[in-house]
């Protein structure tokens, strides 16, 4: 990754658009190739890793599609969870840790990381801080508070709503720690 793409083994192959040393695809990851896909330092991005395995997910799942003959359909994307669906009467105070930094004469003239990571124990204290804003942890809330048991446990982390004996009394969503269930009215 963040070196230079060697094209030759695209020599010879019609459609594909190669333009200041880097591959045109469109915006399935598809070159001009049909069924060739590309990503990551050979298109027009930017050149880190985060990038390239972003545009590998993006390809596979652009690849599963065309190979079913399909359109690949992202996932609806959910809403954020405001701190006013959240319920933070859960959730400890905890202070961030405090990561070293390399004294300011150091920087100049060493090669070593301005600020240091974290130990593993203070990595794990560190995560152990998100409040998994709008994505169920599986604290088991809202099965546990529905009076009408219309919440079934399928497997750790996984609820089925019932939306037949659900009576709309917002319990679960008021006591869902991170805002991820949402009441929306129905349509009658």
């Amino acid at each position: 990754l963040g070196q230079e793409s060697d094209l030759g083994l695209l020599t010879g192959v019609s459609g594909i658009e190669v333009e200041r040393g880097v591959v045109s695809v469109d915006k399935h990851m598809m070159t001009g190739h049909r069924g060739l896909f590309a990503g990551g330092d050979m298109v027009p991005s930017q050149k880190n890793v985060t990038v390239a395995i972003g545009h590998g997910k993006k390809a596979a799942r652009n690849i599963d599609a065309y190979l079913r003959g399909a359109e690949y359909e992202p996932a609806p994307k959910h809403g954020d969870a405001t701190l006013d669906r959240m319920e933070t009467w859960y959730y400890t105070d905890a202070p961030h840790q405090v990561r070293a930094k390399l004294a300011g004469a150091r920087r100049s003239s060493t090669f070593d990381e301005v600020v240091e990571g974290l130990d593993e124990s203070s990595a794990l204290f560190e995560a152990r801080r998100c409040m998994s804003c709008g994505n169920c942890f599986g604290c088991d809330n809202c099965f546990g508070v529905c009076p009408d048991n219309a919440i079934t446990k399928i497997e750790p982390g996984e609820y089925e709503f019932k939306y037949d004996y659900c009576k709309g009394c917002g319990v679960c969503a008021a006591e869902c720690p991170c805002g991820a269930i949402s009441m929306v009215p129905e349509e009658i």
